[in-house]
C-alpha cells in the first residue's frame, strides 16, 4: 500500500450475504499492509458485525463502506441512511458495539438526520 494511504469504495446491497464479500475484503487489504493473523481475524469479526449493525439501523440501500489505508493503520466507515428512529436508535448500543469495542483500537458511531456513520479503525 502507498506510504500516503489508499482508499477503496464499495456501495452494497444491505443483505446478509454481502456480509462475506466485505470479510474477504479487508481480509486482502489488512494481508497487503501486514496485519498479522489476529489482526487479519479481528478485522473480519469487525466488518461483519459492522455490517449487521447497518442492518439493526435500517440503513437503505446502498451501504457505502470504504477503506483507507494509512502506514500505521486501517480505517473503515459505513455510511448510508438510516430508517430507524431517534428512539430505536438508543435502542441499538447493544452486544455489537461490544464486540467492535473488544476488536478495533478506535469506533465511532453516530445517527444524524438519519444518516448512519461508523468509523472503525485497527492500528498495525
Amino acid at each position: 500500500m502507498a506510504e500516503t494511504g489508499d482508499r477503496i469504495q464499495i456501495e452494497l446491497p444491505i443483505e446478509k450475504e454481502f456480509a462475506r464479500l466485505l470479510r474477504l475484503m479487508v481480509s486482502g487489504v489488512a494481508s497487503r499492509m501486514n496485519f498479522d493473523l489476529d489482526a487479519v481475524d479481528d478485522l473480519r469479526i469487525a466488518i461483519e458485525e459492522a455490517y449487521l449493525m447497518a442492518m439493526r439501523y435500517k440503513v437503505a440501500d446502498p451501504l457505502k463502506v470504504s477503506f483507507t489505508t494509512q502506514p500505521d493503520r486501517l480505517q473503515i466507515d459505513f455510511k448510508g441512511m438510516s430508517l430507524s428512529s431517534a428512539e430505536e436508535e438508543n435502542q441499538k448500543e447493544d452486544f455489537g458495539s461490544f464486540i467492535l469495542g473488544a476488536v478495533v483500537d478506535e469506533m465511532e458511531v453516530s445517527q444524524e438526520n438519519k444518516e448512519f456513520n461508523l468509523s472503525l479503525t485497527k492500528y498495525s
